[in-house]
């Protein structure tokens, strides 16, 4: 399931959102965040956007994770699989110099989905990878101090 998503995420990465080009205030401002009920593919692409934003000078392979909001028991058990996928599935397989973005609907969800990730991952398990964390930046420090003994780069940006 998550192949999926990923190839989606990556697709979108390469697809303009718009037709017309932005001014120069909406590029530095970034992409519009989508309404918190805007489907996956919206948040997506807004996700590949931030990616690009922060990310520019990472060079590898960017993977995507759309964090689910919401407390159904739906979304908790997708935010459980996502970080087995990316604890088991996609750290042993990340390359240093790639971009994992993760993000959703709801801040503090995503945060809450990365501290519990940082606890999975072992040590090293991102070294040489850029995490950009698309939440709550007030969590930065706490965040930081979490993935440090992935050796990721941490960067945390409010969406």
């Amino acid at each position: 399931m998550w192949v999926s998503i990923m190839g989606a995420a990556v697709a979108g990465c390469s697809h303009p959102t718009s037709s017309a080009p932005p001014t120069a205030a909406a590029r530095a401002a970034g992409p519009l965040k989508p309404a918190a009920t805007a489907d996956d593919n919206a948040w997506r692409t807004y996700l590949s956007e931030m990616g690009k934003m922060h990310g520019k000078d990472v060079q590898g392979h960017p993977y995507i994770y759309l964090i689910p909001g919401g407390d159904s028991a739906a979304a908790t058990a997708q935010r459980k699989e996502e970080v087995q996928s990316v604890a088991f599935a996609i750290g042993p397989i990340v390359i240093s110099g790639s971009l994992l973005v993760m993000g959703g609907p709801d801040a503090q969800q995503t945060n809450q989905f990365a501290m519990t990730l940082s606890k999975t991952l072992k040590a090293h398990a991102l070294q040489g990878t850029v995490v950009l964390i698309v939440g709550d930046a007030t969590q930065e420090a706490a965040l930081t101090k979490a993935f440090e003994p992935t050796g990721a780069t941490l960067r945390v940006v409010t969406m």
